[in-house]
């Protein structure tokens, strides 16, 4: 099994692809725990998973462009005709979320569709794709507002909360929190960092916080009753917790209902040698291409394309403000 600490190490491509320039800088602190192991069972207990219902696109013949692109990726690069798109559907929103399943991932529709929807309405609609592919050296990435999940299994709560906390510093918050000077003068009063992932830079710092702020708010009694030195680390996750809320309509909390999504990625044919012919389309195939659109009424977000090679002042001008519209 795969710790916090150890998936995360292949984590945040977020600042990757959105800051290539930038070198992340080791936090020079000492870590309270090795990992966030430890916080696993209480977010399961008191983050029950909303009513849902899931189905399989009947026509495998398409694929969402975002999950297609992704078997590109030089390091898990797989076939996309292996790939198996569902539509879930939460009690708490009008639209389902179109996610990727390939045959042989560790975690399976089922439990995606569970884990996913513990991650509170206002969290999880900041993200449009989630995919779970094998890969035997375990991880997640963030691509934005999309998640890649590694041979994750039924323990990957702390690893979508981690991502999702990623995405909301991009795009929730007034500014990303690690750029903040509120964010740098509160945390620098803390001795400790929570884990030694967090330590690695202040943006996987900020979204292990989204983990511990998250604990704190929904678990009786708080992260101060599961962690004794639970001050060492307090302004990092208090801070958190403090800009979801005054920023983000508290953002962390389960309850309500979606208002906001983005559109999904286009849909397009799974390019297998099964249904081409010398290189171009095999006309017999003629099937219907599945409808992706929001439901009337949303707020539609534009995505940051973290993966397009753009960099610098122009993705944090996006982070910073996304444009919205209503359908």
């Amino acid at each position: 099994m795969y710790t916090t600490s150890t998936i995360a190490f292949g984590i945040s491509l977020l600042a990757t692809f959105a800051y290539p320039q930038e070198i992340p800088q080791p936090i020079d602190k000492p870590i309270l725990h090795e990992d966030l192991d430890y916080l696993k069972d209480n977010l399961l207990k008191y983050m029950p998973t909303v009513g849902r219902n899931f189905d399989q696109w009947s026509d495998q013949d398409w694929i969402p462009q975002w999950c297609l692109d992704r078997s590109k990726d030089e390091n898990d690069a797989f076939n996309p005709a292996d790939i198996r798109t569902y539509n879930i559907r939460y009690d708490d929103c009008e639209s389902p979320w179109v996610v990727c399943v390939h045959k042989d991932s560790k975690m399976s529709i089922d439990t995606l569709a569970d884990l996913f929807g513990r991650v509170p309405v206002g969290s999880r609609s900041y993200i449009r794709h989630v995919l779970s592919i094998p890969n035997e050296a375990g991880g997640a990435a963030n691509y934005g507002n999309d998640i890649k999940l590694l041979q994750i299994g039924d323990d990957g709560l702390q690893v979508l909360l981690h991502e999702v906390g990623h995405t909301l510093d991009a795009q929730a918050y007034a500014e990303p929190l690690y750029k903040s000077d509120n964010w740098k003068e509160k945390t620098s009063r803390d001795s400790h960092v929570p884990d030694r992932y967090a330590a690695t830079s202040q943006r996987e710092d900020i979204a292990q916080s989204h983990v511990l702020a998250t604990y704190n708010l929904v678990v009786p009694g708080g992260f101060e009753d599961r962690e004794p030195r639970w001050e060492e680390v307090r302004n990092q996750y208090e801070t958190v917790q403090t800009v979801q809320r005054e920023q983000a309509n508290n953002i962390l909390v389960p309850g309500g209902r979606c208002q906001k999504r983005f559109i999904n990625s286009e849909v397009v044919r799974v390019p297998t040698g099964k249904r081409l012919l010398k290189g171009r389309w095999a006309p017999w195939r003629r099937s219907e291409k599945p409808d992706v659109s929001l439901a009337k009424g949303l707020e539609v977000l534009e995505t940051l394309d973290f993966d397009s090679g753009k960099c610098g002042e122009d993705i944090e001008s996006q982070a910073w403000g996304p444009a919205r519209k209503h359908l």
